[in-house]
């Protein structure tokens, strides 16, 4: 299964990535013949920065008007994949003309005048990755090629660049493209060269710089006079009743800085002191901001400007701040956001805890008011501080804001004093009770949560140390009710007032993964009582942010999730499994396979090559997920088993499966459906194996190679021992994930359906009015299972298609009136993705329904990948096999025939050698004695037939015996009916047999 949204990439993926896109960095890019980046700024606002914002000039080189319009500039750190995409606006450059896009203006260093677009980034100053895109979206692996108008890529380490990499810039160079951004030889070294100190940028407002034919630089441009840099804090912090001052420069590199005032904000005991000139052209001249003890608390922003022996001037501002002394409460406030934001304040408080970024205070009295926190954290070291420590600390007020929160939380930050006060006091930690809409009271604070917590998610434990908890499960909205209605929305509402993360106070990834029990994991599912600790907010696995309790009491879970270790049983004659095997490949990612073979790769549309490889990266973890499988498989032990997510490559994966399952639970038991014509075009596909002794096939399979299905359906009929006949289509829709390029009714609307709904909805619409009628026509049955992972949940619309159509939801049926259906767990909510639907005539034929949760509910961390965490808790096992749990059907087939020996009386006369023809025959006569008419086919079946002896003119074989269709159809009560059997004996051996008769169809 494909994650919604978000995805993890593990560390030995983004390896295998960079080397990848390093060996393409050569040749993946064509000279640019208009639109290119001539120059790029990367370390504005940093300490002792020329400018205050980090900037990309943009310039068309070509000889015609060139549209921005459905571009983008994209960002990348030095090695990892592209992140970040800013859509550009749509206006036209002439030729000859900049464009400048910058970043969020900082106080440190000098503004660089009007910018053209605003693009909140901020570039790593000396080793990245910037590309112009012909896409809004952010760019992948795949499209990186195509989508790239220009790049580069600049410092030692950058994996992907023009040719070879740009130069390494800093906080006081930029990178500038030759000949005024005319020069594009498709090679970032030699194009980009390190310009010291960094100029200041061009814009649109520039004179049009028309480059002569492709490249040639034009005459070089009048020098510009250098603007003054001037270097100040941004915030000058003190302690009332405390004396400070902050040292400020400025420099000109073509003048000389020749003096300073404060221009504005003066205020009694704010001065500049102690200026000295600069000694000459590019020297710094200096200065002492001064704050004298005298000065009230409060906020004083001034303005210092600095001039130079040409006229010019530059000014820098700084924040004055003289903090007073509030109680946590007063500082927390009520509101959202605290009053005293951006202040200097001091305060006291008893250290509940200390985590790996700083530590929480608590005021010991609080002011008994709920709508006010009585702690908060403290950011930075927390060295010299122990729990229990009563301290004083000075610092700035801050509203922290993790990526992707809707909230912001209260800290101090800057934190310039801490005065130990006492030791050993003790904080009585406040309940708490869970759901809680309102958790934002208790922020920073010692709690506990009275009400059991379920864990809800737990597939960041390995990585972050953290495990999402609600009271109860909680459940995706569309899973139970219809898409974007009241009902769904305010489930939503529910589940987001139902939601804490405990963390393990670590905030790095944890050398020994905590919180799993003595068998390996920690289930969703499973309950944690008491639980006691401070109460944090910060980002989440797999984005967005949450509260997140970090622990000062060791949790107590209790495993009320226990692992079936084998799916009970149903009644019924026939098992149907439906299991999405996680990409399943027998070529991996390095471009090996299972037979030890090298150089290998995976095919997707016309491209062959290991990077489309997914699953396993070597032999080492493919033995591993090769073994979970298997046991996972052969544990359910089903008859038919519909496969998703395996490898594109004919019948080979699967076959390879069928040998390994065959290996453990004897030769013979499992079988391949031949693949049909069409499998689709994606590296993974769907495919079938069967039981031999337990059904046979009907035909052969069927699929549909549709465009709009990458991963054509599959189709099989099959014949149970009784006769009873049902085919199977196994389906894998398109995913919710990867939004790029969704559009329309494809676009994430926000009613719980995620991306590609249309495109899901027109998969489903193609199944009901192509391939299941193409089914059922080809089978001579209506008898209809559908199975796959559908990439909907059960009240989302494809589903709710093929139900208006009478394929009936079985797993609403048989397993939601004992709880939460789900065989998916994703961002701490279950549902199920993987169906089980039921043709009108087949569907009283189910006997039960049920979905093994032997995957879902286990952690990631448990699973086949190898250094994707410092311990290692994998276990040849069948848990955690794969993302998605396997649903089992059972059907009870209505058997075609039945045996009616017991309604009749059946004659056999002596047998007679004819020897012209060296046969044996006999008559043998059936009398109905039941009283009622047998009706139906009637056969005559000689069960147990000596060996070596044939029964000549055979209709068929059932179960192994020969068998004779009567002449009748039907038999009437007290009608007799005689027929000959004639046999060839070549060894003249005693023949014997035991006379059955069956009424129905073989």
């Amino acid at each position: 299964m494909k994650m919604h949204v978000a995805t993890n990439t593990p560390a030995g993926r983004l390896t295998i990535l960079a080397a990848l896109l390093a060996g393409l960095s050569t040749s993946a890019f064509a000279a640019s013949p208009d639109l290119v980046i001539s120059q790029v700024f990367t370390g504005g606002g940093s300490g002792g920065s020329t400018y205050n914002r980090d900037f990309i000039e943009l310039f068309n080189r070509g000889s015609g008007a060139v549209g921005l319009g459905g571009k983008s500039l994209q960002y990348s750190s030095a090695t990892g994949t592209w992140t970040q995409s800013n859509a550009l606006p749509d206006v036209t450059l002439q030729p000859g003309q900049y464009y400048l896009v910058a970043g969020t203006a900082a106080t440190s260093g000098a503004d660089i005048g009007p910018i053209d677009h605003h693009w909140a980034m901020a570039l790593q100053a000396t080793s990245a990755k910037v590309a112009l895109a012909n896409q809004t979206a952010v760019m992948t692996a795949a499209t990186e090629a195509s989508a790239t108008i220009d790049m580069i890529g600049y410092g030692p380490t950058a994996n992907s660049f023009e040719t070879a990499r740009a130069p390494t810039p800093s906080v006081t160079t930029a990178l500038q493209r030759a000949g005024a951004g005319c020069t594009d030889t498709d090679n970032n070294s030699s194009d980009f060269t390190v310009v010291s100190p960094a100029p200041l940028p061009r814009r649109s407002t520039t004179p049009l710089n028309a480059c002569s034919g492709t490249g040639t630089p034009p005459e070089p441009p009048a020098p510009v006079p250098q603007a003054i840099v001037t270097t100040c804090p941004a915030n000058l912090q003190v302690a009332q009743g405390s004396a400070g001052s902050a040292a400020l420069t400025a420099r000109d590199a073509d003048s000389i800085v020749n003096s300073a005032v404060l221009s504005s904000g003066a205020v009694s005991g704010i001065a500049l002191r102690n200026f000295v000139a600069a000694s000459a052209a590019g020297a710094n001249a200096s200065a002492t901001l001064s704050v004298d003890a005298s000065v009230g608390a409060g906020s004083y922003p001034v303005t210092i400007t600095f001039a130079n022996n040409d006229g010019q001037s530059a000014s820098c501002n700084v924040a004055v701040r003289v903090a007073g002394q509030l109680t946590i409460p007063q500082i927390q406030g009520a509101d959202a956001k605290s009053a005293y934001n951006n202040t200097v304040q001091t305060t006291q408080g008893v250290v509940t805890a200390k985590v790996g970024s700083g530590y929480f205070l608590q005021d010991p009295n609080g002011d008994n008011n709920p709508a006010t926190s009585d702690g908060i954290f403290v950011f930075g070291a927390s060295a010299g501080v122990a729990v229990g420590d009563l301290v004083r600390v000075t610092g700035t007020v801050t509203e922290y804001s993790p990526s992707g929160a809707t909230r912001s939380y209260t800290e101090l930050t800057n934190v310039t004093a801490v005065n130990k006060l006492g030791s050993g006091i003790t904080i009585a930690p406040t309940n708490v009770e869970m759901p809680n809409a309102d958790l934002a009271r208790f922020e920073g604070m010692l709690v506990r949560f009275t009400t059991p917590l379920t864990v809800n998610g737990n597939g960041y434990l390995g990585g972050r140390g953290e495990l999402t908890l609600s009271a109860g499960r909680r459940e995706i909205p569309t899973n139970r009710y219809l898409p974007g209605s009241p009902e769904a929305r305010a489930l939503a509402a529910a589940n987001a007032a139902n939601i804490v993360v405990l963390d393990d106070g670590i905030f790095t990834a944890p050398a020994t993964i905590p919180y799993l029990f003595e068998d390996g994991t920690v289930r969703a599912g499973d309950t944690a009582t008491d639980l006691t600790g401070v109460l944090d907010f910060g980002a989440m696995g797999g984005g967005g942010a949450a509260f997140k309790l970090q622990p000062t009491v060791a949790p107590t879970f209790s495993r009320t999730n226990v692992r079936l270790l084998l799916p009970p049983s149903m009644p019924g004659n026939v098992k149907v499994a439906s299991a999405n095997v996680l990409n399943f490949f027998t070529t991996f990612t390095n471009g090996g396979d299972a037979w030890g073979g090298t150089g290998k790769g995976c095919t997707i549309g016309s491209t062959t090559r290991a990077s489309n490889c997914r699953g396993a990266d070597n032999m080492a973890e493919f033995v591993r997920q090769r073994n979970k499988i298997v046991a996972s498989l052969s544990t359910a032990n089903a008859d038919v088993v519909g496969l998703m997510e395996i490898q594109n490559n004919g019948d080979i994966a699967v076959s390879y499966l069928v040998e390994q399952l065959n290996a453990k639970m004897g030769a013979g038991t499992y079988a391949v459906v031949p693949k049909p014509a069409a499998t689709g075009t994606d590296a993974i596909r769907v495919a079938m194996i069967y039981k031999p002794k337990s059904v046979s096939l009907v035909g052969a399979a069927l699929s549909d190679g549709d465009n709009i299905n990458n991963r054509a359906p599959i189709a099989q009929a099959f014949k149970a021992a009784n006769g009873g006949k049902f085919s199977l289509v196994v389906n894998h829709l398109k995913s919710k994930g990867g939004c790029g390029g969704s559009s329309g009714g494809d676009a994430d609307s926000g009613d719980g359906q995620g991306c590609w709904n249309a495109s899901r909805v027109e998969q489903a619409a193609r199944l009901r009015d192509y391939f299941l009628p193409q089914v059922v026509v080809a089978a001579n049955d209506p008898d209809v299972l559908v199975v796959g992972d559908m990439n909907a949940y059960g009240m989302e619309d494809p589903i709710r298609l093929l139900n208006a159509d009478g394929y009936v939801n079985e797993i609403e049926r048989f397993v939601r009136p004992h709880g939460i259906p789900y065989s998916y767990v994703f961002a701490g909510e279950s549902g199920y993705l993987d169906h089980a639907l039921a043709s009108s005539t087949l569907s009283p034929q189910v006997a039960g329904v049920m979905e093994w949760h032997n995957n879902a509910d286990e952690p990631e961390t448990i699973d086949y990948n190898l250094g994707d965490t410092a311990q290692d808790p994998y276990v040849a096992d069948a848990f955690r096999a794969s993302d998605h749990d396997l649903v089992i059907v059972s059907l009870n087939l209505a058997p075609t025939f039945v045996d009616a020996t017991a309604s009749t009386a059946i004659v056999r006369s002596a047998l007679m050698l004819k020897r012209l023809t060296g046969k044996y025959s006999a008559t043998v006569k059936i009398t109905n004695t039941s009283g009622a008419a047998l009706n139906g086919p009637q056969h005559l079946v000689l069960q147990g037939l000596s060996s070596g002896v044939t029964l000549d003119g055979k209709s068929g074989e059932q179960g192994g015996a020969p068998y004779l269709t009567l002449p009748a159809s039907s038999l009437a009560a007290g009608a007799s009916v005689t027929v000959t059997t004639t046999f060839t004996n070549p060894s003249k051996t005693s023949i014997g047999y035991t006379p059955k008769l069956f009424s129905g169809t073989f």
